[in-house]
């Protein structure tokens, strides 16, 4: 089921959605992907096998680069996988490349990749990649504000978007080619210390954190740490955790069928009362309300 979905946004790109589907426990999902895509898994816990390119786990964080052709397998082989998949997926309106195994043909870039956004698609993917927990806090930020644009449609959505999902595009090729020094070499300053802290939030964030706590982990004092986050950020430490713990939350309300005093609990909030009052505020409605008007375009 597709949600959340965004089009003409001008070349090269097609659309970019949150897709959910529903692996069946005693068989297999499988996608024959006709187009050039990009799908950063925010809920999985699965198999996932590409014919001519191999098999592997895939959980949440993962990013999936897929500009061929080719068959994709969905399976569930433990006990504990989910059957539930939600991915945010970028399509891309540029010829796929040929299955694995096929012969290539003639194929040249055409334009100039610094200056042509779909050359430079055609540059960076051309290959079949799987990334494991290649999700970092600045891509997390950029999918949060593509789905805040889906929800609220305000003026300048297209522009707004298309901006976004280039910038996920830059993320994503610069991770496939940096190399180890030059990610030494941009580990410096406070963006690299606030990103650091950041990650901590983003993994930790079940948990009841002290501020000690992170400042510990970054190796900073508290007041240092608070200081510099909100100067980088302009926000606190605790209201980026907020946030975080209430994005997640969003998630678990259209994939899950969770009751919302466990959603509560999996978001770090004590309590179903601290957590209803601090979504609502966040939303604009109760979480009862928010899952109950997803479902209407969700069907699992």
């Amino acid at each position: 089921m597709t949600f959340h979905s965004i089009e003409r946004l001008g070349h090269p790109f097609a659309s970019v959605s949150e897709l959910g589907l529903v692996i069946p426990r005693d068989s297999e999902m499988l996608v024959r992907n006709p187009e050039v895509k990009l799908l950063f898994f925010l809920q999985a816990e699965c198999e996932q096998e590409i014919d001519g390119v191999g098999r592997f786990p895939m959980k949440a964080g993962d990013i999936c680069v897929v500009p061929r052709l080719c068959l994709q397998h969905y399976r569930l082989v433990r006990p504990r996988d989910l059957p539930r998949i939600h991915v945010l997926k970028i399509s891309l309106g540029l010829p796929p490349l040929p299955a694995p195994g096929q012969p290539a043909g003639k194929f040249a870039v055409k334009g100039n990749p610094e200056s042509d956004l779909g050359a430079f698609c055609q540059h960076h993917f051309t290959e079949i990649r799987h990334l494991p927990a290649a999700q970092d806090a600045p891509m997390q930020e950029i999918m949060l504000a593509i789905r805040r644009e889906a929800e609220e449609h305000r003026a300048g959505i297209r522009h707004r978007v298309r901006a976004l999902c280039t910038n996920l595009l830059v993320h994503v090729a610069r991770r496939l080619h940096d190399s180890p020094a030059v990610a030494k070499a941009t580990a410096a300053g406070h963006g690299f210390v606030v990103n650091q802290a950041k990650e901590f939030l983003r993994r930790n964030f079940a948990q009841a954190l002290t501020l000690g706590e992170i400042a510990w982990h970054v190796k900073m004092s508290e007041e240092h740490l608070a200081r510099v986050f909100r100067k980088v950020t302009g926000q606190t430490v605790f209201d980026y955790l907020r946030t975080v713990r209430l994005e997640s939350a969003k998630t678990l309300l259209i994939d899950s069928s969770q009751t919302l005093t466990e959603i509560a609990a999996l978001t770090g909030f004590g309590s179903l009362s601290l957590f209803s009052r601090n979504f609502s505020q966040y939303v604009g409605q109760s979480p009862s309300a928010y899952r109950q008007a997803r479902a209407q375009s969700v069907q699992w």
